[in-house]
């Protein structure tokens, strides 16, 4: 029996081991995020998301997966302040890191499935979802 040697051609945009980007650029953007989200309170990783996708010019799979690293480390400050000034409500919190806990591996394998032209249209969708949510909420 012969085996069939198939090579994948892999694009640009799905290679992350030779990531460039302007470092200067990178390091402003994050503090201006993190200014501007701890003003209005919310996470940065809607704010992010575009600024590494158009901005910093990093790939789609990359930039979601480093935006989810970055608002977790970020979390754990905001989280030591909500626990020092009492304002966490336990049962919500546990059922959400429970769903979290389970639907992130989940999440991660129909990720690495899907075209990274779909996963790009999701994130225009999830982020024009959450500007609506913030100006309704404004308005």
């Amino acid at each position: 029996m012969k085996r069939r040697w198939v090579i994948h051609e892999v694009s640009l945009e799905e290679q992350s081991d030779h990531l460039t980007f302007n470092k200067v650029i990178a390091i402003g953007a994050a503090i201006l995020v993190g200014i501007v989200s701890g003003i209005v309170g919310a996470g940065g990783a809607f704010i992010l998301i575009p600024i590494m996708l158009t901005v910093l010019k990093i790939p789609t799979r990359t930039n979601i997966a480093s935006s989810l690293a970055i608002v977790f480390i970020s979390a754990i400050g905001g989280l030591i302040g909500k626990i020092s000034a009492g304002g966490i409500p336990l049962e919500p919190t546990i059922y959400t890191v429970i769903g979290s806990l389970l639907g992130a591996p989940l999440g991660s394998r129909i990720s690495s499935k899907i075209n990274v032209n779909v996963l790009r249209y999701g994130l225009v969708i999830l982020i024009a979802l959450t500007a609506v949510k913030i100006w309704s909420s404004i308005l």
